[in-house]
């Protein structure tokens, strides 16, 4: 199958009359076809070869919502954050523990108590220190779990979205066919994945 007639195809499923913006970049190891409109993307990368003397098509590719690999963004950076700040509130806490004791210090000798509450102070400031990333990591999750939502209401209300996708299954089957065609008959593996 050639590079020609996987661009027909490409431009078949996905035309630019219908506002499919799409692009095409040589690899070295073959091609990668990218199709843009409103929330959806998708791309497939094609590649040849030969096998034991007979011709191979080497595919991949991955359509979906962008607006849910936005919020996937998002939502891992807001979870870190809200883990690392309750992780400093924790450490402040202890901090601030430590320094009421440094402006009235006790009036005792260094002997096995005061090892003792140092050691203490270790323990508090770890498990004060995973409370607080527990604690921020509930938060995050509770904030996290409300954007999934809208994000998932607005790409279940996207009907245009769905039309994408279905265009997009429709290409895999077709290249696929073709995938196993070359291949002699057999049925290969799933190339494609969706976002």
């Amino acid at each position: 199958m050639s590079e020609r007639h996987v661009d027909a195809l490409w431009a078949a499923y996905f035309p630019e009359a219908d506002g499919y913006v799409w692009a095409r970049r040589s690899l070295p190891e073959g091609t990668r076809l990218t199709a843009t409109r409103g929330d959806f993307h998708a791309e497939v990368e094609v590649g040849g070869g030969s096998r034991r003397g007979a011709p191979r098509l080497q595919l991949s590719g991955s359509a979906g919502s962008r607006r849910m690999l936005a919020t996937e963004r998002s939502t891992t950076r807001l979870l870190e954050r809200m883990r690392l700040a309750g992780s400093i509130v924790g450490v402040g806490f202890v901090a601030f523990i430590g320094s009421r004791l440094l402006v009235t210090p006790p009036t005792i000798t260094i002997d096995a108590l005061t090892i003792l509450g140092g050691l203490l102070m270790v323990v508090m400031l770890v498990v004060l220190m995973m409370t607080g990333a527990g604690l921020g990591t509930f938060f995050g999750e509770q904030m996290v779990a409300g954007r999934w939502a809208a994000t998932l209401a607005a790409v279940g209300d996207d009907t245009r979205l769905r039309t994408d996708l279905m265009r997009w299954r429709a290409l895999v089957r077709t290249l696929a066919h073709h995938r196993d065609a070359l291949a002699g008959g057999t049925r290969g593996l799933p190339f494609r994945s969706e976002f």
